[in-house]
């Protein structure tokens, strides 16, 4: 049985996880590369759509911003 501690803090990372992922798409959506980057510490990794694994947030900038903007128009 989960205590209300817990429930609130189960509750608080779920807003939080929700919050990233609406950033995100966002971000992604209105081809916003700066937004999206906002989201990634220095030492992330990322791994994109087509499998391929960056790492850092050097790597990861560089591609977003190749790919993202016009990116919808690519896809679309």
């Amino acid at each position: 049985m989960s205590t209300d501690i817990e429930t609130q803090s189960t509750q608080g990372d779920i807003a939080a996880i929700k919050k990233v992922v609406a950033i995100a798409e966002h971000a992604q959506n209105n081809e916003l590369p700066d937004e999206f980057l906002s989201l990634f510490r220095h030492d992330a990794i990322w791994t994109t759509g087509g499998g391929k694994r960056l790492y850092g947030l050097d790597a990861i900038a560089t591609f977003t911003r190749q790919v993202l903007p016009g990116g919808a128009v690519r896809c679309g």
